[in-house]
């Protein structure tokens, strides 16, 4: 029989159920399974017999007696042969006693684990983050909270979870071998799970029909290569019914199967441990996972900017050559990313090979902290890519060794050769710090990273972090094995920034571009991209539906190498490569404007024959419209992240996510929301002239000209994508939307701006709060911000906006003047009114009314009146 150990808890008979047991535990009886490599190997020995032939049918079944399962056997060979072959399928069938565990976190999150070993912890998920369920009753069947009842199958050990009203969410079950499976009654869509690349051209990102093999490294695909990163954190969504979400606690390598009706999970080792949350909205699970994996913070104003990058610049007149002319073509521009070029570059195959050593190579680059100061007065920043490699030849290489700081080989306790053959990298030959010991990671970051911090970096390019290569034979802080650390490497390299801001007491808020990662990393101040991606519209196109499993995830900031970084990859004739780039380039810079954080082109120039600069390659008026449209959303795309750190919510998402009741937002894969208020849309195809958008049943507006759309009833509409010869993607807000914005009258900037626009859209209820900081430190942590509460209030035969501002940071502007847009097509204007007073500075243009206040104090409030 099955054992059987729980623990009751009634509310009226428990006044702190956070002191009560949550816990249900059961251990079920051995059970049999046949697997198709076992009787094939079986079938060697009785080749007369066509074991594999006839037991096919009962391959991967599960039997909970041995006499079921005798019993099956002779359904398909005669008794004789069962009793002849039985004695050696039987030691090969028998699968060893399986267990459930199931602990109640918080009325709508169980956690559930099969198997017999202790819960295991690692720092990417905080459970006790958690809220305490408010009541809960675990019986001799399973458990029940005030939302969610989990019945127990005493034979299969199956977990049957449902609502509280009885409505089915989805059924656990242990599946042999290491597996779980996951049944579902009604249809879900699955999404999450990090990023990987499969169908090119393909902007549906959701894994139905799919296999998901997730693990940390970098493919090829399409032309170039791309990531393939860890996140175990599922989603089923269905606006028909509610939603739920599972976490892999588990550290190591996973195949997600959803190519079955059955779901199949299954760890290449460790845990079955889930943790299952259940809401009536997507929007509602992300934030609550959020708060287990943590918030990120708030990026630095300039990374929503454009940032210049190439692999890479040879010195700083090449670089000086790009800013001159985009300063010429009047585009704006934020931040230079340097390449390996900034220590030296690398020598294939050496020992001697500058890897890792994180020190400006001056013969190209002189005097780089007086460059970088003077790039500072330009508005210029600064970040620099490093790599956890070092040469060995290297003073660095002793160092790191001498005090056990690098990966080891487990026979010497020397340091390991990154390559298990002996040889070298195209990088170079040597080894590879041990992020996991906490002390390499302080030491590295005071010995390398804190100068160049000094000297004015602002952001660290963190490369090759899967990591790409590594010897699986390294042994690593405490004794662990590659396997063991794999997937957590360059999370803890991350950490590892983060902390060394914190132990130098530095104020500039720590910022890292990661290629790979962990649950997580967002807390550390990292946002990723896509990696080394093909020059090819249908590589953008899988990108655009990735950043929708990677905002899942908890990655609020996903980039990519704009235009591509393979141009190989275009895979056209040499005589269309001009055109076929160019128009790659448009479409891609126009997406990334819109999406991307930060914006930034980067491609392979090691023969200094390509452009990747907005100015050169592409159509020139397009991509400065497009980035001028990016600098003017700054105040509300700011303000979104400000949101994202304090509550969880996502920056940009897809349209289900933001409208979960509309069945028809689940198939508009190409369209995003930026905050809850706009939609656009990915476009990704040669030749495209226009773009149909789904509009799921709101009242929209088109946020350019402020014309009014009218009232969709969840239907497409088509969009032409050039406008006086400009590619432009669409862009509408929803009525009611309140967008701070950069007025482009006083120049475009990521700065705060001197002159405070707001786009208001419609006649309808409504508010939004501008964030303002210093945009450089982290002051807004101890709460040095500026609030201004911007809100709308309609009333029989008036509008009017209400502006109160409140808090405080260094550098905050004590007045300024604003600029109001608002699209008011369906109200005739006799006058406007500033507290009470007549505002003569009012006029139509267009579809908008505009209104222009004098300036005014921020530390008081103001009521715009629209009569």
């Amino acid at each position: 029989m099955p054992i059987k150990l729980i623990s009751l808890c009634l509310l009226a008979a428990c006044a702190d159920t956070s002191q009560q047991s949550r816990d249900f535990y059961l251990q079920g009886m051995p059970s049999y399974q046949l697997s198709a490599a076992d009787v094939f190997r079986l079938n060697k020995a009785y080749p007369e017999l066509k074991l594999t032939r006839h037991l096919r049918p009962l391959f991967n079944q599960t039997f909970y007696s041995e006499g079921e399962f005798k019993h099956a056997l002779t359904q398909y060979l005669p008794a004789e042969q069962v009793a002849t072959i039985y004695p050696s399928l039987q030691d090969k069938a028998l699968l060893a006693a399986e267990s459930v565990h199931i602990s109640v976190l918080a009325d709508d999150v169980l956690r559930i684990r099969f198997g017999q070993t202790q819960a295991q912890t690692n720092e990417l998920a905080d459970f006790d983050a958690l809220m305490q369920p408010s009541t809960f009753h675990v019986s001799e069947d399973g458990v029940t909270t005030a939302k969610l009842k989990a019945e127990v199958d005493g034979r299969t050990l199956c977990v049957k979870v449902s609502k509280s009203n009885g409505d089915a969410v989805n059924e656990l079950c242990p599946n042999g071998d290491k597996q779980i499976s996951l049944r579902t009654v009604n249809h879900y869509d699955y999404q999450g799970l990090g990023q990987e690349f499969q169908q090119p051209g393909v902007v549906d990102g959701r894994w139905n029909g799919r296999v998901r093999q997730s693990g940390n490294q970098m493919s090829g695909f399409n032309g170039g290569a791309t990531g393939n990163t860890q996140f175990p954190i599922l989603y089923a969504a269905s606006s028909k019914q509610s939603d739920f979400a599972l976490y892999l606690n588990n550290i190591y390598n996973t195949r997600w199967d959803f190519s079955q009706e059955t779901v199949t999970i299954k760890p290449v080792k460790g845990e079955r441990d889930l943790l299952l949350m259940v809401a009536d909205e997507q929007k509602t699970l992300r934030e609550q996972y959020m708060s287990l994996v943590g918030k990120p913070l708030v990026p630095p104003r300039k990374m929503f900017g454009l940032w210049l990058s190439e692999y890479g610049f040879d010195n700083w007149q090449e670089m000086d050559d790009k800013l001159a002319t985009l300063h010429t073509n009047q585009f704006p521009i934020d931040g230079v990313v340097m390449d390996l070029q900034w220590f030296g570059n690398v020598q294939s195959h050496d020992e001697n090979s500058h890897m890792g050593t994180l020190r400006w190579d001056e013969e190209n680059f002189p005097q780089p902290k007086q460059k970088i100061a003077q790039l500072k007065q330009q508005g210029v920043s600064m970040m620099l890519i490093e790599e956890s490699y070092v040469s060995s030849g290297r003073e660095e290489h002793q160092q790191m060794e001498a005090k056990g700081f690098l990966a080891k080989d487990p026979t010497t306790g020397k340091a390991i050769n990154t390559n298990p053959t002996g040889g070298g990298h195209w990088w170079g030959k040597g080894g590879m710090i041990d992020w996991i010991n906490p002390d390499a990671g302080q030491f590295w970051h005071e010995w390398k990273r804190q100068p160049l911090i000094d000297m004015g970096i602002i952001g660290h390019w963190t490369d090759l972090g899967e990591p790409e290569m590594y010897n699986s034979k390294g042994v690593y802080y405490q004794d662990k094995s590659h396997d063991d650390i794999h997937n957590l490497y360059n999370y803890d390299w991350l950490k590892s920034i983060y902390l060394g801001y914190q132990q130098g007491h530095n104020t500039q808020r720590p910022f890292m571009m990661s290629r790979s990662g962990a649950p997580g990393m967002q807390k550390f101040g990292a946002v990723m991209w896509s990696a080394d991606i093909g020059s090819n519209l249908t590589s953008l196109a899988v990108h655009a539906g990735q950043q929708t499993n990677m905002m899942l995830s908890g990655m609020d900031y996903y980039g990519s190498d704009i235009g591509g970084f393979h141009r190989g990859g275009l895979g056209v004739a040499p005589d269309e490569i001009p055109r076929v780039l160019n128009e790659t380039y448009t479409q891609w810079f126009a997406y990334s404007s819109m999406f991307d954080v930060p914006v930034r082109p980067h491609t392979e120039n090691l023969c200094n024959c390509k452009e990747t600069a907005p100015d050169r390659v592409g159509d020139l008026a397009s991509n400065r419209d497009n980035i001028e449209l990016r600098y003017e959303l700054i105040p509300y795309l700011y303000s979104l992240a400000h949101r994202a750190h304090q509550y969880g919510e996502a920056v940009f998402s897809s349209v289900a996510y933001q409208f979960p009741n509309d069945e028809n937002a689940a198939k508009a894969t190409a369209e995003k929301m930026v905050g809850e208020s706009l939609l656009s849309s990915a476009v990704a195809q040669l030749g495209a002239k226009e773009t149909a958008l789904y509009l799921p049943k709101a009242h929209w507006f088109d946020y350019r000209t402020g014309e009014d759309l009218g009232l969709s009833s969840g239907e497409r509409k088509s969009f032409a994508l050039y406008q006086q010869g400009q590619y432009r993607l669409p862009l509408l807000a929803a009525e009611g939307a309140i967008i701070p914005f950069a007025p482009k009258e006083h120049g475009v900037s990521s700065q705060v701006p001197t002159q405070l626009g707001v786009k208001i859209f419609g006649q309808q209820d409504a508010s939004f709060t501008l964030f303002e900081d210093d945009g450089v430190s982290q002051a807004y942590l101890n709460g040095e911000i500026l609030r201004t509460e911007l809100s709308v209030k309609v009333q029989p035969k008036q509008v009017q906006l209400h502006i109160r501002t409140q808090g405080d940071y260094t550098g905050a502007p004590e007045k300024r003047s604003m600029r109001i847009l608002w699209a008011l097509d369906s109200k005739e204007v006799q006058a406007v009114q500033l507290n009470g007073q007549p505002l003569d500075s009012w006029k139509r243009v267009g579809h908008w009314l505009e209104i222009d206040t004098p300036e005014l104090a921020t530390a008081q409030e103001y009521l715009v009146t629209v009569l």
